[in-house]
Parts: structure tokens; sequence; C-alpha cells
């Protein structure tokens, strides 16, 4: 007998049209592993909210029809024939669009849902014809969704090999089949069992979109190139955008002032900016500044907004101590406190000192958790508590959904102007407290839980408000610190697994401390 080489033989048997698919799908590679490319999503629209991103699904039905009627080692009980065969598969596909559709999680954005028949046999099969009827949309997907009879998740392989997009299974035998061989090639294969888990999934699906999708706005003088105090920022934007596809525009204060002076010249946006304080003023528990000095920091809001909108940016920071050397601060009257508040309770992550890390932590958090963040310096307090130091609470810091937290506006700088929100984290009813922070390089993370045990810092001048937590091994966690940097985000409850799950789909290592 004539020997068969083992590639000529697995290039033999693929499925049909496939054929010669299937034998580049069956070779598993190691350096596909080793050098892992994270795959990427659909654009975003221009200036949407992250708050508003979806993840785009696309359910593809492949249904194997039989030639005929047997039994046999694949079917212990006949068949139907072809003709009902067909017409079962039909209806049982129409009422899976029709579960999809009320059981998916508001994070999708439905695509339209694809039918596809092939013929049984080596000669025939789902392949190259098939696939091609994915390809009108494949730029939209960022995830598809497969199912279908006797072996989908041979054409789920394919379609992941073929569109290098992440592909998902549910409520399969044969699902981590598919999960497993794609991995094995450094591709995205998942295999959710029910379809809670589905949607567990598509919620980090959907933070990771926005972290990839990450428009940064950097104000400054210095082009980037130094950042005082603040060292530990992830300063390597060009790796970023390689990586994870993220991008980063910096304006300087010349920028800023123009578009302040447009703001404050408009009569239309100035009545927006009047409107704004007056509802911060109305809803606040107390008001201890000058209605004046939070118009100034509104104007200041209102310009970044414009800014951000104008670079398509949907994060932003400006550099605190750099600022305050400029003089604008003091000729504003403004501090960037209230306005790192405000924004990031519409949904934009803001952060304080040009903090880059802090920036893209605070991004990651609130996409997982939908709710606004607050960030600070990580201090010990003794062997058994932390505490996290800033002035940049959240009024969303429950939920963009839900109602805002109590707060009050007072004055940041001494004699009596500089806009800072005030609120006592102790008394919010939920304790737990994820906090992290990627390292210089952004390839790790260090991710922690708390307990809220008290709050002070309140009706004070300066940076003084502090969430102060609960923490075995607190003196751990500070030697931790030292690989990442000090200022560290942080969201209420607890999201450690999604922040886990997203890190590793963004091939970043997690340091964890008190999980």
């Amino acid at each position: 007998m004539k020997d068969i080489n083992r590639r000529e033989f697995l290039g033999g048997i693929g499925i049909g049209t496939a054929g010669t698919l299937g034998s580049k799908l069956m070779m598993p590679n190691r350096e596909s592993v080793k050098n892992k490319k994270i795959l990427r999503f659909s654009k975003l629209e221009e200036n949407i909210n992250p708050g508003d991103v979806k993840i785009n699904v696309k359910p593809v039905h492949s249904y194997m029809i039989h030639d005929g009627v047997w039994e046999g080692p694949c079917r212990w009980n006949p068949n139907p024939p072809p003709e009902k065969e067909r017409a079962m598969f039909r209806s049982s596909f129409d009422k899976s669009i029709e579960r999809l559709k009320s059981s998916l999680t508001q994070d999708v954005k439905l695509l339209d849902s694809v039918y596809i028949e092939y013929r049984e046999g080596y000669q025939f099969g789902f392949g190259e014809r098939e696939l091609r009827e994915l390809d009108a949309d494949k730029e939209e997907v960022d995830l598809y969704l497969a199912s279908g009879n006797v072996y989908p998740q041979y054409p789920a392989c394919l379609i992941g090999e073929r569109y290098k997009k992440p592909v998902a299974m549910t409520g399969s035998l044969v699902n981590n089949d598919m999960s497993a061989l794609l991995r094995s090639k450094g591709l995205e294969g998942y295999a959710p069992y029910r379809m809670d888990d589905l949607n567990k999934l598509i919620s980090i699906l959907r933070a990771r979109k926005v972290f990839q999708n990450t428009n940064m706005l950097f104000i400054t003088n210095t082009r980037g190139k130094i950042n005082r105090p603040t060292m530990s920022f992830v300063s390597n934007f060009e790796d970023l955008n390689n990586r994870f596809g993220i991008n980063a525009k910096v304006i300087n204060y010349k920028d800023l002032s123009n578009e302040r002076d447009r703001v404050m010249q408009s009569r239309d946006i100035m009545r927006e900016v009047e409107n704004f304080v007056d509802r911060l003023i109305k809803n606040a528990q107390g008001t201890y500044i000058d209605r004046k000095y939070v118009i100034s920091n509104v104007e200041f809001t209102f310009a970044v907004k414009n800014l951000m909108k104008k670079y398509n940016c949907n994060v932003a920071t400006i550099e605190c101590f750099e600022f305050c050397s400029s003089r604008l601060s003091s000729d504003w009257r403004v501090v960037p406190c209230a306005h790192n508040s405000i924004l990031k309770d519409e949904g934009y992550p803001s952060a304080c000192e040009g903090d880059i890390s802090a920036l893209l932590t605070m991004d990651m958090l609130m996409s997982l958790s939908q709710k606004s963040s607050f960030m600070g310096n990580l201090r010990p307090v003794d062997d058994n508590s932390v505490e996290i130091h800033h002035n940049v609470p959240g009024r969303k810091m429950n939920g963009f959904d839900k109602p805002d937290l109590p707060y009050q506006l007072r004055n940041f700088v001494k004699s009596g102007w500089g806009a800072k929100f005030e609120i006592d984290y102790s008394k919010n009813e939920e304790k737990t407290v994820t906090f992290a922070r990627l390292n210089p390089l952004a390839d790790k993370i260090l991710l922690a839980k708390g307990e809220v045990i008290g709050c002070k810092g309140f009706g004070v001048y300066g940076c003084t408000l502090r969430a102060i937590m609960s923490m075995p091994d607190a003196r751990g966690l500070l030697d931790k610190r030292a690989n990442y940097g000090f200022h560290y985000a942080a969201v209420f409850g607890d999201y450690t697994k999604e922040v886990i799950e997203l890190a590793d789909m963004l091939n970043m290592e997690v340091e964890t401390h008190n999980l």
C-alpha cells in the first residue's frame, strides 16, 4: 500500500469546498499563541458616548441537510426526509432568532442573522461558497454567534479563522471543541454555557471595544514628553496604538484658551453653561462657593468637551501642576476637580494630573461597571486599611442610570474659588470598592478590592477627600504598588472577575490583592 503523507491526507478530507481551509484549520501553531495579536472590533461612530457603545453580534446558523434517510454511527434514529428536515431547521432558526431578541443584553446590536444550508459528504459540505455569504458586513461584526446541527463547531472554526473575529457558541456539547481549536491558533473562541454567561461575555467584550477605541485628549504644553509629578504614566502612545488601537491627540494651552474664549463669547453656549450651573446648585445639599466660580469651572468643561468633539476624543486629561504653573488656572479661577467629576458623570473618563495610566484604568473600570469612577493616591492608614485620596468623586458612582449621590459644592482654593464636589463615600449603601492601576508599560495591572469604612476631608480647601477602606495586609499591597505608581482608579462594586477577564483578552498580566 502506498504511504500517504499526513499533510496530504488532512488536505484531502476537508469538508467539501472547505478542503484547503480544513487542512490549515487543523494545524494549531504554538507560535500563533505565543505571538497572539489582539483582535480588533468594529470602529465606533464619531463622537459616540462610551456608554452608548454596543457589541455587534452576527448570528450564523449552519444546517447540514442529509441526502437521504438511514441509520448509522452518527444517527441512531433515522433522520427525517430532506424536505421535512429543511422545514424543521428553518422553523428552528426563526424561533432561535426570536429568543435571541428577547434574551440578549441591551449591550448588543443584533445584525442580520444568516441561515446557511449545505449538503453532507466530503465532496460538498461547508466551505468557501457558504463563507462568502458572510462577507457583506464583515467589517461591522464584533462577535459571530454560531449554531447549527451535526457538527456546528466546524463552520464556527472556519468563520473564526477567516474573519479574525471572536466566535461564540452557547448551549452546545461541542462549543468547547470550537473554542479550544481557535485558541490554539491564537484566535478567539468562547464557549458560554447559558444565555446569562453569553451576556456576561458580551459586557466584557463591550468594555474591551470601548478600550480599544479610546481616543485621548491630552492638554499640555510639553507635548506629553514631560509630566510633573506623575512620572509613572503610560507615555508610549505609539505602542498603545499598535497594541490596542488607542489614539492620543495632544493639544496645547493656546488651543484650550481659544476654545474657552469661543464658549464665553457665545450667548447660546453661555446660556447652557448657566443653566447647567443652576441645576448643579439646585440639586446640591449645600453650596459653599460663589456661583460665579462654579460658572468659570463649567466654562472650562464646555471648552474641553468642544475640543473632545472636534478631535473625536472620548477620554481627557490635563496635567494639574503644569496648568497651575502656567497661571491660567489662577487667571481663569479654575481647577480641574469639578471638571473631571462632571465629565465622568456623563460617561467620559477624565483623570487628574495628566495620568494616562489612571485614565486608561478608569476607562476599563467605567466601561465594565457602567458607573462613574473616582481616583486618587493610594496611601496607608494602618496595617489593615488604606485610603484613596483626591477630590474627584462622581454623582453617578452607583450607575449612570441611577439617581445622583448626595453632594456638596465647595471651593478648592483658600480664597474661595476652584469648584469641587464633596460626597461622603461611607454613606453609600454599596461598600465594596474595586480599584486598580496599569503599570507604565500598560502590560500589567494591579487589582484589589476593599470595603469602605470611613470618609474624611470635608469642609476644607485643597485636595482633601479620602475614602478609607479595610484592607487585609495593607502593607503587602503598598509593596506591590511600587511597580505601578501612585494614582488608582476605583468604582463601587466587585468587578474583579470582569477586570481579570478583560485583562486576559488584552494580553495583560494581572497582579491581585485581597481577592
